[in-house]
């Protein structure tokens, strides 16, 4: 049996930068255990694979996995593959202008607006702070110092549970180390992971500065996280940081020479909350694979 892909990069319209993406059109006849090989062997953050999807209200249905397990949800491999979708194959018979993917934490809309496709998440869920700032500091081989004070550490999640990590400074972002021994202590299988992020940025038409770092799942630092940019819209939404509305840039994967510009929206009312996070997608090849 063979199957192809193709290759694209989230998060950007430059090719050879943002994230790393492979995308199976048909991923009928796969065991669950073909697809983690597949992606063990291509070994990008993540590899998705589209299905027909039973589901009224989906128009497709999605499974994403690392090189090391499934996830249920993530940013950047949806939002790759409603562009490879809507771009790339030809698979979409009755296309309109948003295209529900169904995951495993429910169906995503995406939207194409002005060359940018928009997915909308599911509203955040604050899960507790966490207070003990040497322990957070040694994930990342920082000093309790470097953890902002005027906003607390807190795990939140809009379909992927992540540890939203406040720091005072830029310089600080940027010597941050994954801490592989500690992370796989601390985060297990109840977080996926941390994202960092300070509000000096190295571009001014950006906002925010953020890192993923995930060395338990297999990702020792992630170019462009969607999946963390929900939680931390909504963690920002929450604190007030830009206001009840906002509409800002975040730029990611600085540090490992694959910039990326993730999009993020938010509004909140009556403790209603709204989050999009919208970004480019560069096409890059294509393979295929003998099973």
């Amino acid at each position: 049996m063979k199957k192809e892909c193709i290759f694209v990069d989230a998060f950007t319209d430059t090719p050879y930068a943002g994230n790393q993406l492979a995308v199976f059109p048909d991923g009928s006849g796969l065991t669950t255990g073909q697809m983690q090989r597949l992606a063990q062997e291509i070994n990008y953050s993540e590899t998705t694979f589209v299905f027909e999807t039973d589901k009224s209200e989906a128009d497709f249905k999605i499974r994403i996995f690392t090189p090391g397990q499934e996830l249920p949800f993530a940013g950047h491999p949806t939002l790759g593959t409603a562009y490879s979708i809507m771009e790339r194959f030809d698979i979409w018979v009755e296309k309109k202008d948003i295209l529900k993917l169904e995951t495993k934490v429910g169906v995503i809309p995406l939207e194409k607006k002005k060359g940018v496709i928009w997915m909308t998440q599911n509203e955040p869920v604050f899960f507790g702070e966490h207070s003990d700032k040497k322990q957070i500091a040694d994930l990342f081989g920082l000093l309790p110092d470097d953890i902002a004070d005027d906003m607390p550490v807190e795990e939140v999640s809009t379909g992927n549970r992540m540890l939203i990590v406040p720091i005072k400074t830029l310089r600080a972002v940027q010597c941050a180390q994954c801490n592989v021994s500690n992370m796989k202590e601390f985060f297990g299988s109840r977080i996926v992971g941390p994202y960092i992020f300070s509000l000096e940025t190295t571009n001014p038409d950006t906002e925010v500065h953020a890192r993923f770092f995930a060395p338990h799942l297999g990702i020792l630092e992630d170019p462009a996280t969607g999946s963390a940019a929900g939680p931390l819209t909504g963690y920002l939404l929450k604190h007030r940081v830009f206001g009840d509305e906002f509409e800002i840039a975040n730029e990611q994967g600085v540090e490992m020479g694959r910039p990326s510009k993730i999009l993020m929206r938010g509004t909140v009312k009556d403790d209603k909350y709204h989050i999009q996070i919208g970004g480019n997608c560069a096409y890059v090849g294509k393979a295929e694979f003998e099973i």
